[in-house]
């Protein structure tokens, strides 16, 4: 008891700290001012992109400092995180160089091109102990969020399977994007919204043991797939399946979860992908229609502050969170499974 009052003025301490730590953006696209606009402005001390009017615009918005040499922002030493909003092939050399220069970074997903950069950039990270955090959103989407606590309490039982959707239908010209060339974005859908299910799924049931994929080229022209399906088997014989895809010609967002005692369905991810809804069934044991309850969120999407802070509680207990490269060892297994038609051990 005599303890108490001091630890609680240490943590007190060290959060007061915390907020007073600088922060640097890099890449001032679309993410990266959703990023920007997460954090209190007054943390914000830089942010960078090689188009100058982007970085210019985001740091008007935000009162910061703005460059569109990113080295700046590695040496400068009075920055303490660096986060990276980037296009994936520009990932690792940034990450890295921040990790060097003793700074925590929060990268926008996926962690790198491939399972290999994943690697070498956690690997940075602990050797340099800093923390590391992939940045996942969709975990702290309220019906996520949601759905763990009741998953959490109980309520549907043991999750036995999931079931998910997640696609859109791309734009006019996306074929000449980075993100459907090979040697920038390092894969295509499966990399870019199918890790966002694959992240899901570590959260709700953990690591496979076995994977079985297949990826498409159905719709657009171009050296990356269009689509993909895939199952995460696990050694409790559950298995888990999804399907993304950009031939879906309109934003889809699903996610089931079928426990032992009932289910959980999540539509909608707010906006485009219309509102966001749980709907909790709890399984009749006689058979026959379950007991029903819908929840809709229809509050502003707050997943960015809410990942800001989780973030910033890694930071402060000092715990690192190799998410980003446990997602992409998934990723990789899938690629291989869908070349070599067979399941892949992960």
């Amino acid at each position: 008891m005599i303890l108490q009052p001091y630890v609680e003025l240490t943590k007190n301490f060290l959060q007061t700290n915390l907020n007073m730590m600088n922060v640097a953006i890099i890449g001032c696209g679309l993410i990266g001012e959703k990023r920007a606009l997460s954090i209190p402005s007054e943390n914000i001390h830089i942010v960078c992109d090689t188009n100058n009017n982007q970085a210019k615009n985001l740091a008007k918005k935000v009162n910061a400092n703005f460059t569109n040499n990113y080295n700046d922002i590695i040496n400068n030493k009075d920055i303490d995180i660096i986060i990276i909003s980037t296009p994936n092939y520009l990932i690792k050399e940034i990450a890295i160089k921040a990790l060097n220069s003793k700074k925590h970074v929060l990268s926008e997903k996926p962690l790198g091109k491939n399972v290999v950069e994943s690697k070498e950039i956690t690997e940075c990270a602990k050797k340099n102990n800093k923390i590391l955090y992939t940045g996942f959103n969709h975990r702290f989407h309220p019906s996520i969020l949601k759905a763990k606590d009741l998953i959490d309490s109980n309520k549907i039982g043991n999750v036995l399977h999931i079931h998910g959707h997640y696609g859109h239908g791309g734009r006019p010209g996306m074929e000449e994007e980075w993100r459907m060339n090979p040697a920038l974005s390092g894969g295509g859908e499966l990399l870019d919204q199918g890790v966002h299910l694959i992240d899901l799924a570590l959260l709700f049931k953990g690591m496979p043991n076995k994977v079985f994929g297949t990826t498409g080229k159905l719709a657009w022209k171009s050296k990356v797939e269009d689509s993909a399906s895939f199952m995460l088997l696990y050694e409790d014989n559950s298995n888990l399946l999804f399907s993304v895809g950009w031939i879906y010609w309109k934003n889809k967002f699903e996610f089931n979860i079928y426990g032992s005692n009932g289910f959980l369905s999540i539509n909608g991810l707010g906006g485009s992908y219309g509102e966001e809804k749980l709907t909790l069934g709890i399984r009749n044991l006689k058979g026959g229609i379950p007991e029903i309850q819908n929840f809709s969120f229809s509050e502003n999407d707050n997943s960015w502050k809410k990942e800001w802070k989780f973030f910033k509680e890694l930071i402060l207990k000092k715990e690192q969170f190799d998410n980003g490269y446990q997602a992409n060892i998934v990723v990789d297994a899938i690629y291989t499974s869908s070349k070599k038609n067979q399941p892949v051990d992960v």
